[in-house]
């Protein structure tokens, strides 16, 4: 297989071998999640449910950037169907003010994702967490089993490691199957310890594949990748995918191509005044049905306005079957999943959104002669974050 038209050799010469093989290698890691899933340990599953279940509890989904809105996808979908009270709290917050993060002497989980779980924020974080609420177990969900998070959390009734396909360790300065595997994986987890059915992870991956094939070189990925804004639109789950989706642009052509996140309601509330005639907006649309409304009045407005130079939305087949008006708008593009996928939730529908970002931002990085394996060889940005100063927290709330 390969992305698009082009094959290994030619993503090896632009400098992206790395990231193009991380992205199309998405859907092999997703296929192993049922086995992971499978071999965790019976108490640690029985110590999520019990947590999840309760509704006193605090279940925090962490991590830093792109593993931080793997948090904001979670929280907002698992905290529809979990008894506890599900919250995305960046480990760069908990870092930087645990008690404003978190009430004091809660229970319950600290989901804590990170690729390698080597970066500062990532034990501190739990340190931090312990500080105020020591109550909380920590569950780390890591690519890097040799990583400080991961020994932080492994073994002795501390926490609970949950280890994924070491493949997932992306080589990239980009996290790509990194991203999607724990999203995945987490969702799925959360979903079987509380007896609620899966996603069907093989039809996920049967997609991821089909996007990987056709969607490079499409007149709507070389429109978005030629933009130089890209705006992201999603709402609740989907928000954090449209911040993760932007990131990708954003680190991939080494911030030459300006990016915003906002949710379908929000980006009338001012951010709208981003778009200009060389932007382009994309519409991540909810399998929720109320929420589809409001994607597609978004997607309509934009197009109608005539201000951008393209405006696109994905969805899933049944989004579209009853908006048919969005197939019918001259300068609507449309993107649709197979019908395979129409009963899937947001959180699933998440990594195939951002997986359209991560070719778009391979395609603009490639237009620009940016190596997106590593687009800041001088280190002003690293792959592992470097630089932060962790500082003894005085725990003002005991005062």
């Amino acid at each position: 297989m390969s992305l698009g038209n082009h094959s290994s050799a030619y993503y090896a010469r632009k400098g992206t071998a790395a990231t193009a093989r991380e992205i199309l290698q998405q859907g092999a890691c997703w296929r192993k999640i049922p086995q992971l899933l499978t071999q965790m340990a019976p108490s640690d599953k029985r110590r999520i449910a019990d947590a999840l279940n309760d509704p006193r509890a605090s279940i925090l989904f962490s991590g830093a950037g792109t593993s931080g809105y793997i948090g904001d996808i979670l929280a907002a979908q698992i905290g529809r169907i979990a008894r506890a009270h599900c919250l995305s709290r960046h480990s760069t917050d908990l870092v930087s003010q645990p008690s404003a993060c978190l009430p004091r002497d809660s229970r319950g989980l600290l989901f804590a994702f990170a690729r390698s779980g080597n970066s500062p924020e990532s034990v501190d974080a739990l340190e931090k967490t312990a500080a105020v609420a020591p109550a909380v177990t920590p569950v780390s969900v890591t690519c890097n089993p040799n990583g400080v998070l991961a020994e932080k959390t492994r073994g002795k009734g501390v926490g609970i490691a949950c280890p994924m396909p070491p493949e997932t360790h992306d080589e990239s300065f980009v996290m790509t199957s990194s991203f999607s595997t724990m999203t995945l994986f987490t969702a799925a987890l959360c979903r079987d310890v509380l007896g609620i059915a899966r996603d069907d992870i093989s039809a996920l991956a049967e997609q991821s594949e089909k996007i990987n094939a056709d969607f490079p070189g499409s007149e709507p990925c070389a429109r978005a990748a030629s933009a130089s804004r890209l705006i992201y639109l999603g709402s609740n789950a989907l928000w954090g995918a449209a911040r993760e989706a932007a990131l990708k642009m954003l680190e991939m052509t080494a911030g030459k191509i300006a990016t915003m996140a906002e949710t379908a309601l929000g980006f009338r509330h001012g951010p709208k005044s981003f778009v200009t005639r060389d932007s382009v907006v994309i519409v991540f649309a909810s399998n929720d049905p109320y929420t589809q409304q409001f994607d597609k009045d978004i997607a309509l407005e934009i197009a109608r306005d005539d201000q951008a130079k393209a405006v696109i939305i994905a969805g899933s087949a049944a989004f579209f079957a009853r908006f048919p008006e969005l197939g019918a708008e001259p300068r609507l593009h449309t993107l649709a999943f197979a019908a395979t996928l129409d009963g899937h939730q947001d959180d699933s529908l998440s990594v195939l959104y951002v997986n359209y970002a991560q070719l778009i931002g391979l395609e603009a990085a490639i237009d620009h002669e940016i190596p997106a394996d590593n687009p800041s060889p001088d280190g002003r940005v690293n792959r592992v974050v470097k630089g932060v100063t962790l500082y003894p927290y005085i725990n003002l709330i005991n005062r």
